[in-house]
């Protein structure tokens, strides 16, 4: 069957081959030089598009939709500097290996180096960021090109899931002559008919399949009576056989909040068992560390000179910012605990000292966090347990970090932590709440203004933005810039004097104030229920949350003299 012109002709083999690799979702900035994507993505049938008007948000919507699916999500732009503005998500991508698709339009070749309006040599724009770069086009109506692109496509699905290297981004640059819209003459440019048929295979399989196998276990050398510890961090693992594990060999679990184990048989106050310190009494002779750790810093007090340090990842990431890892293994992390597990004697009474420690600091920690009181990020994250979510995003600066030493229910919990920035928090929110579950976004109010633009889309899914206003950047109270910094406030704090909640109305939100912890849950449950796209604004005083803070770790260090 013909199409009107080539550059449609290969948009739609492009969106129809995306759709067999997977892909459910496109999000689109408008172009007009992309006009031909956009467009057959949104004719798709098993395609949903999103318009987002800022490019950068755009590819953060892509980014959150792909985090929460663990499956590929196309990004669309024109050309020039709304490609590039795609590079923080592509960098997060990266770091956090998320299988990112982008595709930017791009002018033919004949264009560039001339001075063409609206035209940067993309090629290779992103460098050594994405998994894989491929440059296609422009379609010609004299040349049979369909294997030529779906091969491609099939090539860049794969590329990011993993294939030849770690998931990732990948980049898709695609040239375009006019017409760019599916007629034979738009008014300015008569081009031939593309004659050539442009179909998939049958049934809808896709061009060339990919398989990843899985890597197996690794040794990991260890004396029957070794005591170790297990760190739980996020990465390409199944948590609960991992948890089933480390409860038959007798040894504890340390798991962060992005691992998503919670519950009564893991470790869940270590940033607070760890203030001082690891206790005399519950210090291992082995750690084997899964996935990316973070955010407590005070994981670090683990480890010592002489402990043997295993870091196991499926992919190969080199998860080691200390530099004091003994052993990285890229392997499967539940078969080699698996294989681990057959050569240690379980020792019941190393791991109930760990629970029993951590039962007791989480009644010191929740009997301290004042949650009666003037709400504080701590008591905030805390609250979080209460309320029936099933999907939290947390911002990267303290909310995270909140919710990792706080929020102690189980659930699906996401953070842009690869490379850790504020930027795309909005986004990255949307992106994972389309996926159709109840989703919570936790956020400060810096995230919350900088990816403002994040709002301004077609259509938004469900999804409640709950904001701590601190007027500013309150992790700075706890770095030395806050005591050696001349203009602190200004250069770093940075208040922005905003009232959020009339600029949330601006974009169309729902949005209202909460003055307590429990009007938060219940506003929050209430808001959740009814569905639509809301914020809840929390005040917070950043003094106050500060001395909240001090009191927690001065409670802390005195529960764990009573331990050790």
């Amino acid at each position: 069957m013909s199409q009107p012109n080539p550059s449609t002709a290969l948009a739609r083999a492009v969106a129809d081959e995306m759709a067999r690799q997977g892909v459910s979702l496109a999000v689109i900035s408008p172009g007009s030089r992309s006009a031909a994507l956009a467009i057959a993505f949104d004719q798709h049938p098993k395609i949903t598009t999103r318009v987002v008007l800022d490019e950068r948000s755009a590819a953060f919507w892509a980014l959150g939709h792909a985090r929460a699916t663990g499956l590929p999500t196309v990004v669309v732009a024109t050309s020039g500097t709304a490609v590039a503005n795609h590079f923080p998500a592509v960098v997060e991508a990266d770091e956090s290996m998320v299988p990112l698709i982008v595709i930017s339009a791009d002018r033919p070749p004949e264009m560039l180096h001339v001075g063409a309006n609206q035209t940067i040599d993309q090629v290779g724009l992103f460098g050594d960021r994405v998994r894989w770069f491929c440059n296609l086009g422009p379609a010609m109506s004299g040349s049979d090109d369909n294997w030529y692109w779906r091969s491609a496509v099939s090539q860049a699905a794969a590329r990011s899931m993993g294939h030849g290297s770690r998931p990732g981004p990948v980049h898709l640059n695609i040239a375009f002559r006019e017409p760019t819209v599916p007629v034979e003459e738009d008014g300015r440019s008569p081009v031939d008919v593309y004659p050539y048929d442009i179909d998939g295979k049958p049934g809808g399989a896709p061009w060339q399949e990919h398989r990843i196998a899985r890597p197996g276990a690794a040794a990991v050398a260890a004396r029957p009576d070794t005591r170790g510890l297990i760190v739980a961090g996020e990465g390409d693992y199944e948590p609960s056989p991992l948890l089933a594990i480390a409860q038959r060999i007798g040894w504890p679990i340390l798991a962060t909040a992005m691992s998503g184990l919670r519950g009564p048989e893991v470790v869940t106050t270590y940033h607070h068992l760890l203030v001082s310190g690891t206790p005399a009494s519950l210090r291992p002779e082995m750690v084997v560390t899964v996935g990316r750790t973070g955010p407590s810093d005070r994981l670090t007090a683990l480890t010592a000179s002489g402990i043997p340090q295993i870091s196991i990842d499926r992919w190969g990431a080199w998860h080691d910012p200390k530099r004091q890892a003994t052993s990285m293994l890229q392997a499967d992390p539940v078969a080699t605990l698996e294989r681990l597990a057959s050569t240690v004697t379980p020792d019941s009474n190393w791991s109930a000292g760990w629970i029993s420690a951590d039962q007791t600091m989480r009644a010191v920690l929740d009997e301290a966090i004042g949650v009666g009181e003037q709400p504080t990020g701590p008591s905030v994250a805390r609250a979080l347990s209460d309320v029936g979510w099933e999907m939290l995003v947390a911002a990267s600066s303290m909310p995270i970090r909140d919710v990792d030493a706080h929020t102690v229910r189980g659930g699906a919990i996401q953070a842009n932590r690869g490379a850790s920035g504020i930027d795309g928090l909005v986004s990255t929110g949307l992106g994972v709440a389309h996926v159709g579950l109840l989703t919570v976004i936790l956020s400060g109010d810096l995230s919350f203004l900088h990816d403002g633009n994040g709002f301004v889309s077609d259509q938004l899914p469900n999804a409640v933005f709950v904001v701590l206003d601190n007027g500013g950047g309150g992790l700075f109270d706890l770095l030395p810039q806050a005591t050696h910094a001349p203009g602190f406030d200004r250069l770093f704090v940075s208040p922005h004097h905003r009232n959020l909640v009339d600029l949330a109305t601006a974009q169309g939100l729902m949005a209202g104030t909460v003055s307590s912890v429990g009007e938060l849950v219940s506003e929050l449950g209430q808001r959740l229920e009814a569905g639509g796209c809301h914020v809840l604004l929390v005040p917070v005083d950043r003094e106050a949350d500060l001395k909240r803070r001090q009191t927690l770790d001065d409670a802390a260090r005195s529960a764990v003299s009573g331990i050790s």
